[in-house]
């Protein structure tokens, strides 16, 4: 058992190493990329017995963790990045590797670096190359490299400018930095994206004040926002079951009149909360996008990286929490999934390679894809691989379903790369992204296309939200339909349906659709009415479907809920909801519905 816990806090370790490996590369910071590699290394080598787990390692990768702490501080501090210990633990770390030090070496204790005075304060006024598409894109990244070189304390145009694309070339910024001014004037004049620059010391920046009147903005812990959110939800709640007692009041009447107004205004209230919580997906994918281009040049394979649906607004928290396994998925899909350009020729292919990241949400469920263009994955090579790391036996293997075969990519330590580089190879990639991506209750697709690519899809249950609903009846059990996930609906009858091949089909004036009954579907007892209402939703695959049900019981507002593990991994729902009543019933997701 020990020995078990063991394993797994090293797992648990691999994966916040590569967490902090991969988001390093992808922002430029080389120095902590390249320790968190070697780390990473000494961790593979201790989990495969090739160096002992002696204290004199362990004290090793201590030293080296709180190395990576303190970078990642100075790095969220907007400071210059590289330790002052970081260069001599990689010495330590790679004559371990090498086998010509033992990890106790002979290094003095590891002392923090005191904090110094900032040199002072700058003000930089620049041309970005207007050479080409997209100027703000280029800014972005100027102001990206600058945030490595101090703190940015004022830009011009604003940050909002440029997301709009309203961006003539000139930036001008405030930097308090370390730095002095002739490293600095080096460190501009390297960057690829400024033509010219000029830099002059500035005034240093008053301390902030506290803005007043209609500017004036205030910081919220997101926990007590998401308290308020719930109060307000249990509040429409509540409104809604005194609304269902006062079946007597005629309506127009006072009291009818007041729960309408108290139903309004806690709708403006939950609609405003909600909105105080939301931010473009934007955000994250300038940078997919940056680390997408990085790595096509690392790795010299020409890349196109496409995002859709980058306006979808997703909650800060869920989004915070993504972007590590969309790095993760975007940085595989190229160094794995891509070919080199020869060998796409050779496949009848562009020379450059295709990345594709869709954010839809449809009604309660937010789903991201990442689909690449690729080799796609060799599903003979996962098997042999499971059965050369001992999870398989050669029979397991030949029984082995395609869908579980793809699963096995997710498995701790599992990889097919033969030998490990700063990109991938560890077999924690994937790993860390299912433990990601399950810990916020989502679940994790795969799909293959043998010689065409892959495909990823994150979905997604509805966090806490206020959803318009058909609550629909079948073999006596209730279940809600979100109306945005429905294209339309009518009663069915003999007239409009045909059988073919087994199968009954609805005419929808042209269109004939493929019906299912929901009660066969969920396996429900019972026996469901020979003619109910037709549901016609949108399936995963933009297929359109029928789904019968027996009857409509009405329209409802409800507050959905998501379901929580293992529940949430169950096809076709998307969260739960009381009803007036004190009920619950469940929320149907028909485009992921498991119809045969």
């Amino acid at each position: 058992n020990d020995r078990e816990a063991g394993e797994a806090d090293l797992r648990e370790l691999f994966r916040h190493v590569h967490s902090i490996k991969g988001m390093a590369a992808s922002m430029g910071y080389s120095a902590m990329s390249s320790l968190a590699h070697d780390a990473e290394s000494l961790m593979d080598h201790v989990r495969q017995g090739r160096i002992e787990s002696a204290p004199s390692s362990r004290r090793l990768l201590c030293d080296t963790f709180f190395c990576l702490l303190r970078m990642v501080d100075r790095a969220e501090a907007k400071q210059p990045v590289d330790d002052l210990e970081r260069s001599r633990l990689q010495e330590r770390l790679q004559g371990v590797l090498r086998g010509t030090l033992d990890p106790g070496g002979s290094a003095r204790p590891l002392r923090a670096r005191a904090p110094r005075t900032p040199a002072g304060c700058v003000r930089l006024a620049l041309i970005v190359s207007r050479e080409g598409a997209f100027p703000s894109v280029r800014a972005a990244v100027v102001l990206g490299h600058l945030s490595k070189f101090g703190q940015l304390t004022r830009i011009d145009p604003p940050m909002a400018a440029l997301r709009s694309g309203r961006f003539d070339g000139r930036l001008e910024v405030t930097l308090v930095s370390e730095l002095s001014m002739e490293a600095l004037a080096t460190k501009v004049a390297a960057l690829p994206e400024v033509e010219t620059f000029t830099l002059v010391p500035a005034v240093a920046p008053p301390e902030p004040v506290a803005p007043q009147g209609s500017n004036a903005s205030l910081r919220v812990e997101a926990h007590r926002l998401d308290a308020i959110i719930e109060e307000v939800l249990e509040l429409m709640a509540a409104i809604g079951r005194i609304d269902s007692g006062l079946s007597q009041e005629a309506p127009g009447s006072p009291l009818s009149t007041a729960t309408d107004s108290a139903r309004l205004l806690a709708r403006r209230a939950y609609e405003g909360l909600v909105d105080m919580r939301l931010v473009s997906f934007e955000v994250a994918s300038q940078r997919l996008r940056r680390a997408a281009d990085e790595l096509s040049q690392r790795l010299n394979k020409p890349v196109e990286i496409e995002f859709v649906g980058e306006d979808v607004r997703i909650d800060r928290s869920l989004l915070e929490r993504l972007i590590d396994p969309l790095l993760h998925l975007v940085r595989n899909a190229i160094d794995h999934g891509i070919e080199a350009p020869e060998g796409r020729r050779a496949a009848g292919k562009p020379a450059a390679g295709s990345v594709v990241v869709k954010v839809e949400r449809q009604a309660a469920r937010l789903t991201i894809v990442i689909e690449d263009d690729g080799a796609g994955l060799d599903l003979r090579r996962l098997k042999q691989v499971a059965i050369e790391l001992g999870l398989l036996t050669p029979k397991e293997a030949i029984r082995l379903g395609d869908t579980e075969a793809l699963s096995l990519i997710t498995l701790p330590g599992f990889s097919t790369v033969a030998e490990p580089n700063e990109v991938s190879g560890r077999g924690v990639g994937l790993d860390a992204v299912k433990h990601a991506v399950e810990a916020t209750g989502g679940c994790l697709l795969i799909e293959n296309r043998r010689g065409r690519g892959a495909r990823f899809a994150l979905l997604f249950p509805a966090t806490v939200a206020l959803v318009q609903t058909y609550v629909v009846r079948a073999c006596g059990v209730s279940f809600a339909v979100p109306l945005a996930s429905l294209t339309r609906m009518a009663p069915m009858d003999d007239h409009a349906t045909t059988w073919r091949d087994g199968r009954r089909f609805w005419n929808v004036g042209s269109e004939e659709v493929p019906v299912w009954t929901l009660s066969q579907v969920l396996g429900l007892n019972g026996e469901p009415r020979d003619f109910g209402m037709a549901l016609i939703a949108t399936s995963a695959d933009g297929t359109t479907v029928g789904i019968e049900v027996d009857e409509i019981v009405g329209r409802r507002e409800l507050v959905v809920r998501p379901l929580p593990l293992p529940l949430a991994t169950l096809r076709g729902y998307s969260g739960a909801a009381i009803m007036d009543d004190g009920s619950i019933v469940l929320v149907l997701d028909p485009a992921h519905l498991p119809l045969n």
